[in-house]
């Protein structure tokens, strides 16, 4: 009959806690900004930034000192493709250089004299590509198209070749072995829709992270002003603590959680080829275990401003560990392990497999399972930090403050090296 007292007392604090969490983060602006307002206009934002996500017809001019039937043929077909317009022919490199820099162009391909003698006399035709890298996009486009344009002209040389040799005569167009490019998942082959949904997930991380130690900073002011008591506060254990936050937190992202990581996909554009319920499936252990990293990173926050040095510090890193400019396996083992305890980088992985390649949970169950994982491992160790950590500091300035009460304010001035006035 204890124990089953025991674990209805333990549900209400949990209850308790869930309520009391759920009441400071709707009673507090700054909670309301990075729990739902950023939810709300960081993705459209990014995702505005990279729209639109092909560029087609960027600007060139050719700097051509070689002046024969190959390079006026290289340029035509050249300026054929989608992606780039040939603006008009240059004398020199400084005419070419100087319309780049006013911007009316983007790119400057360049002929020199002996292209077409080593071309077709068995050596290397070389043909040079000066890029404006202020936009990705361009460079991608103008690269892409001058690659194939240069693939298609040695095909063609090829068949010229080999129909001289044997005696007989080539075709003029198409090769021996034809060249198709077949986009999988990112049809577009988009920057944004290879990008962005990645950062979706990291969106959601970061955000939690964010409203959680900006609460942490106002609950250790609230004990700063009362004697190192936070009148707000719940007596409850550690355990039914970590659990009503982590509860609290996993109802409040519910609604973000399907407006970013569906919505926002939808009004944009980009790929949408998996089950909703898949996404909605893998994305709980995701938040449950994004809120108990929340509540372990929160023991490095004093105030509410420090928050934003937590949080800045570990974007970027987090962004790079997901494998999204660099992949994963190309990484050290260290860079991997840490990688391996972040949630968005399971989260994302698995969300884009699932949203672009139509993937199922079944064939992400690795990154459901790792989910799962870390959200046992962030219980022990956000645990251990309410535990032995954040309470002690609770209990040591309550001591203080029984007998010096402006102690905690002399320890907070004495922390940020202001000079303590004669109290």
């Amino acid at each position: 009959m204890s124990i089953f007292r025991n674990i209805i007392n333990w549900t209400i604090d949990v209850f308790r806690v869930w309520k009391r969490e759920l009441n400071l983060a709707f009673h507090d602006q700054a909670v309301i900004i990075f729990f739902l307002v950023l939810c709300a206009t960081y993705p459209v934002l990014y995702s505005l930034i990279y729209n639109t996500e092909v560029a087609h017809d960027v600007k060139v001019v050719v700097v051509d000192d070689n002046r024969s039937h190959l390079t006026r043929d290289f340029v035509r077909q050249l300026d054929a493709t989608p992606e780039v317009c040939v603006m008009d022919y240059v004398s020199n490199m400084q005419d070419a250089r100087r319309l780049m820099n006013e911007h009316e162009c983007y790119g400057i391909v360049y002929f020199p004299d002996n292209f077409t003698r080593e071309a077709l006399g068995g050596g290397q035709g070389r043909v040079s590509l000066y890029a404006d890298m202020g936009v990705l996009m361009r460079y991608k486009q103008m690269l892409s198209a001058l690659t194939n344009v240069q693939m298609n002209v040695c095909s063609q040389l090829q068949n010229a070749k080999i129909g001289i040799v044997s005696g007989t005569v080539a075709e003029s167009d198409g090769g021996i072995i034809e060249n198709r490019q077949v986009a999988l998942g990112n049809v577009s082959m988009g920057i944004a829709s290879a990008v962005l949904p990645c950062i979706l997930v990291l969106v959601l991380q970061q955000s939690m992270i964010l409203g959680i130690c900006v609460l942490r900073g106002g609950g250790r002011e609230r004990r700063l002003r009362n004697r190192g008591f936070d009148p707000l506060a719940i007596d409850a254990g550690v355990g039914a603590t970590i659990i009503g936050k982590m509860l609290c937190h996993w109802v409040i992202y519910i609604v973000p959680t399907v407006y970013v990581l569906q919505f926002v996909p939808m009004f944009f554009d980009f790929p949408q080829n998996g089950s909703t319920l898949d996404i909605v499936v893998l994305m709980l252990p995701f938040l449950l275990s994004a809120s108990l990293l929340g509540q372990t990173l929160q023991v490095f926050v004093n105030d509410r401003e420090s928050t934003f040095l937590v949080v800045a510090f570990t974007s970027v890193i987090f962004v790079f560990l997901t494998g999204i400019s660099w992949p994963r396996y190309m990484m050290s083992d260290l860079w991997i392990a840490v990688g391996n305890a972040i949630p968005s980088t399971w989260a994302a992985n698995g969300y884009i497999a699932i949203q672009s390649d139509a993937a199922t949970l079944e064939q992400v169950s690795h990154n459901f399972y790792m989910l799962w994982a870390l959200v046992a491992f962030y219980f022990v160790v956000a645990y251990m930090v309410e535990r032995f950590i954040c309470r002690p500091r609770y209990r040591r300035m309550q001591q203080y403050a029984a007998i010096d009460p402006d102690s905690p304010l002399k320890e907070e001035h004495r922390r940020n090296a202001i000079d303590t006035p004669n109290w």
